[in-house]
């Protein structure tokens, strides 16, 4: 079983399986809960270790790995979503995508469920199956609404259960720690250098932990949040290009045009009339 939520529009994208969905992983590059709901041991590979996932664990993993499951069908439960569903839809930071579940490093929590928390995962993902069928109005909200409480669900039993200890230990906090700074701040401060006095450290030593512990420069990580939400303006409102960039901290319109060039291959105005023509054709 593998059912879908896709919103071409933003790029949005949400799904929940029973096997592993290994087309979606590779094409949609989400961030996934793998939860163990059978009664045996999983063996999972990621990158070249090899993670023993026993009966009621779920395992947190983002897009930054290579994945393969000697067998995917035996009790395994999937939940996969990208930061466009999720992340663009939220001012919350522990529980978000840069919370402490998706930090965008190689490190890749466990969590154990008790019954009691399996009863709860088990009815929140029977109510999911059920409102993916539903055609109606209010359906994203929907899904979106469970999908948080499975997060912060999760949330909770990691930060009961996650003791913060390893060699780069450190280096996982100053990458989760300048996400959820980029959460906060990136309407208002676009250099590295921004965050890196908000960290206490140097925009060379952001850059070294990033290069050792991610895919995506510090940079990277700011333009990318400045283009969701542009884009989300772009759909959702009225306001216009120049206003939209005054609202994303970019007085010179022609600067803001320039980056949503750069990072979209359309302009802002192509950008629009190529969606609202989908919409229309939609509906």
């Amino acid at each position: 079983m593998i059912k879908t939520f896709e919103d071409s529009h933003l790029g949005s994208f949400f799904a929940i399986s029973t096997e592993y969905p290994d087309q979606l992983v590779d094409r949609k590059k989400p961030l996934m809960f793998i939860w163990n709901d059978g009664d045996q041991k999983q063996i999972i590979h990621i990158d070249e270790r090899r993670i023993t996932l026993p009966p009621s664990t779920v395992l947190c993993t983002t897009y930054l790995y290579n994945l393969r499951i000697d067998n995917s069908t035996n009790g395994l439960k999937f939940l996969l979503f990208n930061r466009e569903f999720y992340c663009i839809h939220t001012n919350d930071t522990e529980v978000s995508c840069n919370g402490l579940l998706f930090f965008g490093s190689d490190f890749t929590p466990t969590l154990d469920l008790s019954p009691d928390e399996t009863d709860t995962l088990r009815t929140l993902f029977r109510v999911l199956s059920e409102e993916f069928d539903i055609r109606e109005t209010g359906r994203e909200e929907m899904l979106r609404i469970l999908l948080k409480r499975f997060i912060i669900r999760c949330t909770r039993m990691a930060n009961i259960q996650i003791v913060k200890n390893g060699d780069n230990q450190t280096e996982i906090d100053l990458i989760r720690h300048y996400n959820v700074f980029v959460e906060e701040y990136f309407k208002t401060k676009k250099r590295v250098s921004d965050y890196a006095k908000l960290l206490y450290k140097s925009p060379k030593t952001i850059a070294n932990v990033f290069s050792k512990n991610s895919e995506r420069t510090p940079l990277e990580v700011i333009h990318n949040r400045v283009m969701l939400e542009a884009k989300r303006m772009l759909l959702y409102t009225d306001k216009s290009a120049k206003q939209i960039g005054i609202d994303l901290g970019y007085n010179d319109p022609a600067q803001f045009s320039k980056l949503f060039k750069k990072q979209t291959g359309s302009t802002t105005t192509e950008f629009k009339n190529r969606k609202q023509k989908s919409l229309n054709r939609k509906y």
